[in-house]
Order: structure tokens, then sequence, then C-alpha cells
């Protein structure tokens, strides 16, 4: 591996958004990940809720996201449905999206964004 200034271990959605905003820094930045790719034993997450749809949104790249996926009302207490469609956002809903699938558009660069990592596989 090259010298990096920041490297991050784990290549999901966590990791990949860390590495866009780095790399809206213009910090050179490598991910390390396991996996080959996107692939995904088992289910893992099933969405987005409206806070990070929020923040993507911030990021210009919401968009990319809600074309991909299903807006539902998913918020939930208990167990109890709550009605979120009052909140006063721009995004007052959830978003029901495979991880796989937010794995994979948070990896496409995009635009004018440079995200400047590159993915490691079967990294032990």
């Amino acid at each position: 591996m090259t010298n990096h200034a920041v490297v991050i271990v784990g290549g999901g959605p966590t990791g990949l958004m860390l590495a866009g905003e780095l790399a809206l820094a213009a910090v050179d930045v490598a991910v390390v990940e396991r996996r080959a790719g996107q692939d995904l034993i088992g289910s893992r997450a099933g969405g987005l809720h409206s806070r990070t749809i929020e923040v993507l949104d911030q990021r210009g790249i919401a968009d990319r996201f809600l074309s991909q996926g299903r807006v539902a009302q998913v918020a939930r207490f208990a167990g109890i449905p709550l009605d979120i469609s009052d909140f006063p956002t721009r995004h007052n809903y959830g978003l029901g999206l495979w991880q796989n699938h937010i794995e994979r558009i948070l990896a496409a660069p995009a635009g004018s964004t440079n995200w400047r990592c590159r993915s490691i596989a079967d990294v032990r």
C-alpha cells in the first residue's frame, strides 16, 4: 500500500461517507475493505432515516438515493409506528434501500466530487 493521509478500515456506508467527506476537504484517502465488492451475505441496513437523507441532501447527493429506493413512513418507537409527515424537514420520510445499493451509490464518483479513495480487498 502506498502512503495516504488517512486510511479508513471498512468500506461500508460509514467508511464510504467518511471517505467522501475527507475527499471534499482534499485529503488523500484509502479505504481498506475485506470484501471485494458491495455483495453482502445476509441482510444488513434496509434503508435510510429522515436525518440521514437530510445529511445526504446537504452534500447534494440525496437524489441518487431517492431515485433508487422506496419512500416510506418508517419511524417507530417500541414497535409503534410514528407519523413524521408533519416534521419540519424537506425529507419527512424514510427510504427503503438495501445496504449493498447504499454502498454502490456512495462508492460511485459523482460530478465534481473527487472521492480519491481506493478499496483493497481481502485484508486480514
